[in-house]
């Protein structure tokens, strides 16, 4: 164990204190005011100050300067969870984990900033708005007064071009509840696209004069139906779902359905995949909806892109989870059905987000809280640290990561799949 381990058991009690204080104060995404402003009066106490502010966005603060630059993402929002017993307004809730985030971050600046003997080049957090896609009505009214672009913190911070200097981004997320202490690497989370099918077709008396309707449902069922057909070509390593709801059925039960509605997700881990398997959901939605008369109307809203994490990132951080877990507790390449927004950076630049342990109960769930400050709090605080300090001390690292690195996008090409 390296000097940052004294330095996180002085600072064991402040971590607690801060964790305490934002889990009492969550709040959604795009409204995080208080959230933001717990955060700023910790990191202006140690002479922190803003260096960046994006508005509802977020914000960021940054120690040093030139080369090479490492990128901490750390996400302020809570999610609904109504009967959370720390639910707060709107029934916001830490249920997912991002004070945790927020908190390790925050002490991370704090004790790198005091470092006496750091090494030149630049550290930046991101203190980030709305990872959770939720409360979509209020987004998509902000985004209809102009005062966002897409949906999510991170999106918006990317159109920006934000990230433009950063070399490499590191974060670290709650596992859950877990049997053991543990730390997990290279995992891969999905990518997901939003999908409104309406189904449209024309109203007649349903037992007089079902020949003179065009019956949207049954145009609606033979999609479903041509959508379970579709799942056998669905590969496992893909791990692809399709998730669907209908929120409408029709009118009356007196008259053939003229308006149906279907939504829910499409995901996959593998970027290419979700793309073209959307396509195809969008083909057999036109089609069949044509093959009973009826017309389709499909909607679109790009939500994440899967996340790729960076192996070789991880392998610097490696060595200082092995000090803290032994490697059997490691849990390395899980591949995962959630999804967020830490895949779209990942289409950039070396991207990883740790996982560690230290909580209890159901991710998103009513009973989800910190346990174990050691698992949840110093130990990430440790491996970040440390993992900055060897990537600043040893820059031809990070070079040849960046030689190496394969850019999944433009920026041009990521403002054109939004339709900006």
């Amino acid at each position: 164990m390296n000097h940052w381990s004294q330095k996180l058991v002085s600072e064991k009690s402040s971590l607690e204190q801060l964790e305490k204080t934002l889990f009492n104060h969550p709040e959604l995404g795009f409204k995080e005011a208080e959230t933001r402003k717990i955060i700023l009066d910790y990191l202006n106490k140690h002479n922190i100050v803003i260096d960046q502010d994006y508005g509802l966005s977020g914000f960021s603060v940054r120690i040093g300067q030139g080369k090479p630059h490492i990128g901490l993402i750390a996400e302020m929002d809570a999610l609904v969870v109504l009967e959370h017993p720390n639910a707060g307004k709107d029934g916001a809730a830490h249920a997912c984990g991002h004070h945790l985030q927020t908190t390790i971050l925050s002490h991370v600046m704090k004790l790198w900033n005091e470092y006496k003997d750091k090494p030149s080049g630049s550290l930046t957090c991101f203190f980030i708005a709305a990872e959770e896609f939720v409360d979509l009505d209020f987004r998509l009214q902000l985004q209809a007064n102009n005062k966002i672009q897409l949906l999510s913190g991170k999106q918006n911070l990317i159109l920006q071009d934000a990230f433009h200097d950063v070399d490499c981004f590191l974060s670290v997320h709650t596992m859950g509840e877990t049997s053991q202490p543990s730390m997990e690497i290279n995992a891969s989370l999905s990518g997901f696209i939003y999908k409104k099918f309406h189904f449209i077709g024309q109203a007649a008396h349903a037992a007089v004069m079902p020949h003179m309707g065009i019956n949207a449902l049954n145009a609606q069922i033979l999609t479903q139906n041509a959508f379970a057909l579709l799942r056998e070509t669905f590969q496992e390593d893909d791990r692809i779902r399709l998730h669907l709801i209908t929120t409408r059925g029709g009118e009356s039960v007196n008259s053939v359905p003229s308006s149906t509605m279907l939504e829910g997700y499409v995901r996959s881990i593998n970027p290419e995949k979700l793309l073209e398997i959307n396509d195809k959901l969008n083909h057999i939605a036109k089609h069949c909806a044509e093959a009973l008369f009826a017309r389709v109307e499909i909607e679109d809203r790009m939500g994440y892109m899967p996340l790729i994490q960076s192996r070789e990132l991880s392998d610097i951080l490696l060595p200082y989870i092995n000090e803290l877990i032994p490697s059997n507790q490691i849990i390395d390449h899980q591949k995962s059905f959630a999804a967020g927004d830490m895949g779209d950076l990942s289409l950039f630049k070396p991207t990883i987000q740790l996982g560690f342990s230290g909580c209890s109960g159901l991710v998103h769930g009513k009973n989800f809280c910190m346990v174990n400050s050691d698992e949840a709090l110093v130990n990430p605080a440790y491996v970040l640290l440390s993992g900055i300090e060897d990537i600043l001390r040893n820059p031809e690292k990070i070079h040849k990561i960046l030689e190496s690195y394969p850019t999944k996008m433009t920026l041009e090409e990521y403002r054109n799949m939004h339709h900006i």
